[in-house]
């Protein structure tokens, strides 16, 4: 009986090791620029809609930082569902002060904030005026993961992330100002692994 217990305790314990290893694996940009693409200035906030081919857990926000490395000016950077509520924001500061940088995006890390398969959110960050920092869009010039489905351009009515947002859902496929990074949630047989561990705890320490 003892040593069936220990088996099983040893199976979990690796499965829960395969686990591990998976959740500490590479992030994932949801957007990556090609170079290229049209380089543009804008009073309002800008972004993109999408739809979350997966469930994620979001990690990180950033802004593209096209020329001379450094950002020429703050951006807020903000995650909304499709209601138009604020999921997660940051605000990343002029120069080259985030917590990650990463190909041509700088990145602050923020509370994980989940998102669900099948569900539409967008991205919007501010501060794109002429003399300052550029988005960039075009054919072939931004990749979008496999785990985003990518809808269209979207702008505010205003300078701010949380002024009215107006959705385009055409025109050329692909735009890159703010973007975000995440993980792939564990799927549930995962999470199941998690209870059997502390199963198998409680019976080891009896």
């Amino acid at each position: 009986m003892n040593t069936r217990n220990n088996l099983s305790i040893a199976a979990v314990l690796v499965a829960l090791s395969c686990l591990a290893t998976n959740a500490t694996a590479d992030l994932v940009q949801a957007t990556t620029w090609n170079g290229g693409g049209d380089e543009h200035h804008w009073t309002k906030a800008i972004g993109w809609q999408f739809t979350a081919t997966n469930d994620l857990d979001v990690t990180h926000l950033g802004v593209l930082d096209l020329g001379e490395a450094g950002l020429g000016d703050r951006h807020t950077v903000g995650l909304f569902n499709s209601a138009g509520d604020l999921l997660v924001s940051s605000t990343i500061s002029a120069g080259l002060n985030g917590d990650l940088m990463l190909d041509s995006m700088i990145y602050n890390s923020v509370d994980v904030t989940s998102l669900q398969k099948n569900e539409t959110y967008y991205i919007l960050a501010d501060n794109w005026n002429a003399g300052q920092d550029a988005f960039t869009f075009g054919w072939n010039t931004v990749d979008f993961s496999n785990d985003i489905d990518w809808m269209g351009f979207s702008e505010s009515t205003g300078g701010s992330i949380f002024d009215p947002v107006v959705h385009f859902n055409n025109g050329e496929p692909g735009n890159i100002g703010p973007g975000f990074m995440y993980r792939v949630a564990p799927s549930p047989g995962a999470l199941a692994l998690l209870g059997l561990a502390g199963i198998a705890s409680r019976r080891r320490r009896r």
